[in-house]
């Protein structure tokens, strides 16, 4: 067992992190492909989640590098890992494994596809059809064609789950689905079963760093709690993982064994860039590591009712090194291009560097965003505004 402070801890995990490290549309890539995953959201209050968890990795980045790089390049496509994500398309077999085999994947989600893909054999047929004869289309075009738009998007989203459909492009909001092997072919032999579990868990662990036999997540595979703990048991004995006991931290956390020199050699301090994390980021994935390791409790209220929300809708934590700080909930207005900070809250006063850090960011937001205004609410502690206000006005007009 490796015994390490809580500050080398959160050094090692927000290293990982590989933020503001790349650059251009490269950069992006090796950001995704180290990061292993990154979730994609509907939710688009501001920029998108995987858009966002990119802005903070990659110094110039712009949305249409990803475009690019999943469209045009086919360097990444989309799937389920981490819920939907983009992953790097050198993992491709082992997924196209996991689309052929859906009846090895005893889940309740896999048994609403088996059991829609009967319902709908006749739809299926039609659309599978129709694509195969005139290329990528939408659930709008399809319900022109064929079938009502409700049906049509239930049968893209079961082709798509099973691995018979792939993203082909986005047009605005509209998806256009074509034949897989059409989209991105895949002439490498498929993994067995073992091979393919053993992939996902450690691809897995790389993802997550410190991993917790406590997630339900664990290795993005369905495994009970006992079925978790003896995995671990057998990679320790094995030597492929080694055990982690953080400072002050009573569970037991498990790191790959290429981590171990890493984590036993002290540090050098991680660079205090101030950063807004996206909800599903890869960093806030694991809400008990934040509040056992980075002593933060976090909690999305997207889903929460108004009246229980206690921060924001789309409330992002804001980390500053290896601490996070506050929180802060951004809304975009698209058609004033006004950029509105909600509520803005630190956990303690503001130092000058701080302050100065989070100008930076918030300046660098606004340019992802194409705002040309800023306004901000509620903020604590008090004369945050101000002092904030009169940062970003020493950093003279946006360009």
């Amino acid at each position: 067992m490796i015994s390490i402070p809580k500050e080398e801890a959160r050094r090692f995990l927000v290293s990982k992190q590989l933020f503001l490290s790349g650059r251009g549309k490269g950069g992006s890539l090796e950001a995704t492909r180290q990061l292993e995953c990154i979730q994609r959201d509907p939710i688009n209050v501001v920029h998108r989640n995987h858009h966002l968890v990119l802005h903070d990795r990659v110094i110039d980045y712009e949305p249409s590098f990803l475009t690019q790089l999943l469209y045009k390049e086919k360097s990444l496509f989309e799937y389920w890992c981490n819920a939907k994500s983009i992953i790097p398309s050198r993992d491709l077999p082992y997924f196209r494994f996991r689309m052929k085999n859906p009846t090895l994947f005893h889940s309740p989600f896999y048994e609403r596809i088996k059991r829609r893909r009967g319902e709908l054999r006749h739809e299926i047929s039609l659309v599978l059809s129709e694509i195969q004869k005139h290329g990528p289309l939408s659930a709008k075009e399809l319900q022109e064609r064929l079938l009502k738009r409700k049906q049509a998007t239930h049968v893209l989203n079961l082709l798509w789950d099973l691995g018979e459909l792939m993203i082909h492009h986005v047009d605005g909001n509209a998806r256009y689905y074509d034949l897989a092997e059409r989209v991105l072919p895949c002439n490498e032999e498929l993994p067995s079963l073992e091979e393919y579990r053993s992939f996902m868990v450690k691809k897995y662990m790389k993802a997550y760093g410190l991993v917790d036999v406590r997630d339900w997540r664990f290795g993005w595979l369905s495994m009970k709690a006992p079925q978790r703990r003896d995995l671990v048991s057998k990679m320790e004995k094995t030597d492929e993982l080694t055990s982690v006991k953080v400072e002050n931290v009573k569970h037991t956390y498990y790191a790959l064994a290429e981590c171990r020199e890493r984590l036993e050699a002290p540090s050098a301090p991680v660079e205090r860039h101030v950063l807004l994390i996206p909800p599903l980021d890869n960093l806030l994935w694991n809400r008990r590591l934040l509040s056992e390791i980075f002593d933060f409790n976090y909690s999305w209220e997207v889903y929460k009712v108004p009246d229980k929300r206690i921060y924001g809708y789309y409330v992002m934590p804001i980390l500053n090194g290896t601490s996070f700080v506050g929180r802060l909930d951004p809304k975009l207005d698209r058609k004033s291009r006004r950029l509105i900070v909600n509520s803005l809250i630190l956990e303690k006063e503001a130092d000058p560097d701080f302050l100065e850090g989070l100008a930076e960011t918030l300046r660098r937001f606004l340019k992802l965003h194409n705002a040309r205004e800023l306004t901000i609410g509620r903020t604590e502690p008090t004369g945050l505004k101000g002092n904030l206000m009169r940062e970003l006005k020493k950093l003279g007009p946006k360009e």
